[in-house]
């Protein structure tokens, strides 16, 4: 399999593979035409993976669309800057790739401005900083033209009104190139949010550069450079600040870098080759841009009250609906929260209301507005890989398959003893290997579809729809696991339980307890082992008990977890979250339909 040389995604981070003189025209390039959206160029390196990358908070979140910005988002050049980065680039593509740090691009991009005439605005740092670069500018580059320096404080960066202020200002400088250095990773959420509003026709998420050109600190000299020990150069300096980064935080990036295999490092804008599809091009206009061509799929999400989580679902896709090749449809059926107005504010997101409050009604809805096969059914509390969605897709292509799920995760963090203990003892129950529940999500073709036509109204949608294939029909696709975040207390996981108990019955599938109890204690090898036995069988037999009384009690109610989903969105900073935007209507490649009801 032959990886794009032209954009790849490494540990979850979009980059864009360029040549140094490459790079360096495509921003002259916009800065002397002008044409299109604002060019932001980040640079990417294992902080960058940090913050952006795969099962991040912020992952996808620079592809939402800004509520005032009324030019549109910023179009993303993201380019290596980073020895790790480069060679995994290397060993992906089968040839090297130079690392386009901030600090070597700013020098020919500042010498080409001030040939050109362009008026140059610099944001971030302090204001002694300012006036030391001012010092060095007169010396060394006396002609080119300084609109202005701004040194926000945190307070401001952190404020929308305060922010568009900002923005307001820098546009009234008539400013062409614009030097962001608020660091990671503010400079790229802000750009995100007020890039079009500064009227910048460029503009450089760079991080210290500012400090590299004011010569307040000191570039590592060019052998250490050369050895890829910049990082320790700059831990020397400055310890007490990047201790963190660069031991916490680093190598856990580095992992996420080096797992990137070149299955997953395809861009999405990358297609596969068969035989009955030709490849589509590669993307690399504006998120906001619009494709019409053979679809990847569909993908459906029904969401009732997932205002909590239904950000991080999105975000995991948000390149993908974003440059228009799926079609995301999330469907808030009997909402009485926020999910369909946080769901509009990603780019290529469309966002169906009904007032049911039920799941399948809610999946046969995304079927009824949806256009494109294969189609995904993917819970709203559940982060999916866009490479993972690809390859889903890709699979059912097949004539011989009709149903496929990708491969899953349990992420037990911050879950209590007892819970822990249930999800360690059922992962050594052994399983059907083509079973199509558990994951979260699983995806039909048209003629695995037509099937059954429309979702019943059932509890278990999942085991429903796993019964009406054969193993021969059916598929476990190994792919980047979906993260399925269990509850984080008892009475979350027995509501989950009582639920999952409550499906079975209607589906007259009961299963046989002694078979699983035997597999169980056949599986145990130590003390706490035997310990995860007697949790999973205490609550299990808890969640049946229960399943019985409150079917009796109410047949309609739907037990939920709300310890794994509370104030998920919260966790972003509500200084780096763009506001809230409008609905989209263009017109994407494929579908993409989310539902949450776990």
């Amino acid at each position: 399999m032959t990886v794009n040389e032209s954009r790849i995604v490494l540990g979850g981070s979009v980059v864009d593979l360029l040549e140094m003189q490459d790079a360096l025209g495509r921003i002259s390039n916009r800065l002397t035409n002008r044409v299109g959206a604002p060019l932001a160029v980040a640079s990417v390196n294992l902080d960058h993976v940090h913050h952006f990358g795969t099962g991040a908070q912020l992952a996808g979140i620079l592809h939402r669309v800004p509520q005032k910005t009324s030019s549109g988002p910023v179009e993303w050049l993201k380019l290596i800057d980073g020895a790790p980065l480069a060679a995994h680039a290397r060993r992906l593509t089968g040839r090297a790739w130079p690392r386009l740090a901030g600090s070597d691009l700013i020098g020919p991009i500042l010498k080409r401005a001030e040939h050109l005439g362009i008026r140059v605005g610099f944001l971030g740092g302090t204001e002694d900083t300012h006036q030391r670069l001012r010092s060095e500018f007169a010396l060394s580059q006396p002609r080119m033209r300084v609109a202005g320096y701004w040194a926000p404080s945190r307070q401001v960066v952190s404020d929308p009104v305060r922010s568009a202020a900002l923005a307001a200002e820098i546009k009234s400088a008539d400013v062409d190139l614009l030097i962001v250095g608020l660091g990671k990773p503010r400079q790229e959420l802000w750009i995100a949010e007020h890039g079009a509003q500064t009227g910048a026709t460029v503009l450089l998420a760079f991080g210290a550069v500012v400090d590299f050109l004011a010569r307040r600190i000191r570039r590592a000299p060019r052998w250490i450079s050369a050895y890829g020990l910049e990082w320790a150069w700059r831990l020397a300096i400055e310890p007490t600040r990047l201790a963190s980064r660069y031991l916490v935080d680093g190598p856990a990036a580095y992992l996420l870098v080096r797992r990137t295999s070149r299955t997953r490092a395809l861009y999405p804008g990358s297609n596969r080759p068969s035989p009955s599809q030709p490849p589509l091009p590669v993307v690399a206009e504006s998120p906001r841009s619009t494709h019409k061509g053979t679809p990847y799929g569909t993908i459906i999400i029904p969401a009732h009250n997932e205002a909590d989580v239904i950000e991080r679902t999105l975000g995991s896709i948000a390149e993908l609906a974003a440059h228009g090749q799926v079609e995301v449809i999330v469907v808030c059926n009997g909402c009485t929260d926020e999910t369909a107005a946080l769901a509009r504010r990603f780019a290529g997101v469309v966002v169906h209301e009904i007032g049911t409050a039920s799941k399948p009604s809610a999946m046969n809805r995304g079927d009824d507005v949806a256009h494109s096969w294969p189609r995904l059914y993917l819970d709203a509390d559940i982060e999916i890989a866009p490479t993972a969605v690809l390859e889903v897709f890709e699979a059912l292509r097949s004539e011989s398959l009709l149903a496929v799920r990708p491969t899953f995760a349990y992420d037990t963090t911050g879950a209590s003893l007892p819970v822990r203990s249930y999800y360690r003892a059922r992962m050594r129950i052994p399983v059907s290997k083509d079973a199509l529940w558990g994951a979260g999500g699983y995806a039909l073709n048209a003629t695995g579809h037509d099937r059954f036509g429309r979702f019943p109204e059932l509890t278990a949608d999942d085991a429903f729809v796993d019964g009406v294939f054969t193993s021969a029909e059916k598929l476990v696709l190994v792919t980047i696991p979906t993260r399925v975040r269990t509850p984080r207390h008892t009475a979350g996981l027995l509501a989950v339980l009582t639920r999952q108990r409550r499906g079975v019955v209607e589906l007259s599938a009961a299963e046989s307890t002694r078979k699983r109890l035997m597999a169980l204690l056949s599986s145990v090898r130590c003390p706490s082992d035997a310990a995860d036995v007697c949790w999973y069988t205490a609550l299990t037999a808890t969640a049946r008990v229960r399943s019985r009384w409150a079917t009796r009690a109410s047949p309609s109610l739907w037990e939920r977890d709300v310890s794994s989903r509370t104030a998920v969105h919260r966790r972003i900073p509500p200084a780096l979250a763009p506001p809230l935007g409008h609905p989209q209507t263009s017109e994407p490649r494929a579908s993409l339909i989310v539902a949450g009801d776990e």
